[in-house]
């Protein structure tokens, strides 16, 4: 399992559909792999476990003013970016989507995403 965790950083940008996404918070990242379990006939317990492709759930803090950036149906791309490397999510679906509220703290959006695949690519300096 791989993790990919950011916290307000001013050197990170993060797109959503190839639209750059504000109020950002925090973006936290897990791989997380999936098993098929295959069952012997009248059998409770499964006797194989099948890998299958990873997933990715990705929670996003987000400022509730700017909340509303993640797309709420269909499938989009989500794409993080620091100095010198591109982190892009495909196949994301919106899971969920609350409302944090602390205390004397700001009220807080926190939006949770599906992907199906992870690509990471080098910057290139032009």
């Amino acid at each position: 399992m791989h993790e990919l965790k950011l916290v307000r950083g001013t050197q990170i940008t993060a797109y959503a559909a190839d639209a750059p996404l504000f109020g950002l918070l925090s973006l936290n990242a897990v791989q997380q792999k999936r098993y098929h379990d295959v069952y012997e006939y009248l059998s409770a317990t499964p006797c194989e476990r099948v890998p299958q492709r990873e997933r990715y759930e990705i929670t996003l803090r987000f400022l509730t003013l700017f909340d509303d950036q993640i797309p709420s149906d269909g499938v989009f791309t989500l794409r993080v970016e620091d100095d010198d490397f591109s982190y892009i999510y495909g196949g994301c679906r919106l899971i969920s989507r609350k409302t944090e509220v602390g205390g004397n703290d700001h009220a807080v959006g926190i939006v949770t995403v599906e992907a199906d695949t992870l690509q990471k690519r080098r910057i290139e300096d032009e």
